[in-house]
C-alpha cells in the first residue's frame, strides 16, 4: 500500500471539491504536490499541463463530490440537533419539501443564529468527511488549515 505521508493538502480546498458539482469539469488531486486543481476550465494552475497529462493515475487522483444523500443527512442531522422550537420546526419542513437543499438554505435566512450555528455545524462536517476521504484514499495525508 502507498504511503502519502509527504502530502499536505489544503482543507478548504479538498471540502470544496468534495461538495461540487459541476457538469463540465472535474475535481483532481496532485499526487505530487498535494494541490486541489479544477480541471477543465481556465485556470493559472494548469497552464504548464496539457489536458492529457490530467488522466496520469500516477500523479492525479480524480475527487468525486460527495452525493446528495450525504449532503442531505447532513442537513437532518443538524436539524435533529437542535433544541425544540420555532426553527427547529421550520428546518424540519424545509426538508420535507419537493426542492430541500434551496428549501432548507431559504428557511435559514428566516433564523440568523440557527443560519450562523449551521455554517459552523456544516464546515465541522465537511472536515471530517474530507479526513475520512483522505484516510480512504491517500494513507498519510494530512489536511492543514489555510
Amino acid at each position: 500500500m502507498d504511503s502519502y505521508e509527504h502530502l499536505r493538502i489544503k482543507a478548504s480546498d479538498l471540502t470544496e471539491a468534495l461538495e461540487s458539482h459541476l457538469d463540465d469539469a472535474t475535481w483532481l488531486l496532485d499526487l505530487e504536490s498535494g494541490a486541489v486543481i479544477l480541471a477543465g476550465v481556465d485556470d493559472d494552475d494548469l497552464e504548464e499541463l496539457q489536458e492529457e497529462d490530467w488522466e496520469d493515475p500516477d500523479r492525479f487522483l480524480p475527487i468525486l463530490a460527495m452525493d446528495s444523500h450525504e449532503s442531505f443527512e447532513i442537513m437532518a442531522d443538524y436539524v435533529e440537533e437542535l433544541p425544540e422550537g420555532e426553527g427547529c420546526r421550520a428546518l424540519a419542513r424545509a426538508l420535507r419539501l419537493p426542492k430541500p437543499f434551496r428549501s432548507f438554505k431559504d428557511t435559514l435566512h428566516d433564523f440568523p443564529d440557527l443560519r450562523e450555528r449551521w455554517f459552523k455545524y456544516h464546515d465541522a462536517r465537511m472536515l471530517q468527511y474530507a479526513q475520512e476521504w483522505l484516510e480512504e484514499n491517500l494513507p498519510g495525508a494530512r489536511l492543514v488549515q489555510s
